[in-house]
């Protein structure tokens, strides 16, 4: 199997997630960002399942492992965040995961906001 054929499996589920996450953005309206909450959780939730119930990546074929962690990068990357935080809790420590959790907030947050005003 060619890695042009795995890539683009990959990029298929990530348009996929991205045009899903799209559709439900526009039609869920808050004052609060319910919809990326929505969004989080639920991608969150489908690559849980995904991993628990198939076996993740070990259990199934490329072209699957492909296509569902290229959907759930596209719908939400807060999955893959949650995911991997998840991993550093069961290969390391709570400390190395709620680490990677703080950090990552801090410095996305910090990074917005330098973005925000480095454009003023």
């Amino acid at each position: 199997m060619s890695d042009l054929y795995l890539h683009a499996m990959f990029g298929l589920g990530g348009g996929l997630g991205a045009v899903l996450r799209h559709w439900i953005a526009i039609r869920i309206r808050h004052d609060l960002p319910v919809a990326t909450l929505i969004v989080n959780v639920f991608g969150s939730l489908l690559l849980g399942l995904w991993v628990g119930y198939l076996g993740g990546p070990a259990g199934v074929s490329q072209e699957e492992q492909r296509l569902v962690f290229g959907f759930c990068g596209g719908f939400t990357t807060f999955s893959s965040f949650a995911y991997q935080s998840l991993e550093l809790r069961r290969e390391r420590t709570i400390a190395t995961a709620a680490g990677n959790i703080v950090l990552s907030l801090l410095l996305c947050w910090g990074a917005l906001w330098l973005g925000l005003m480095a454009m003023r």
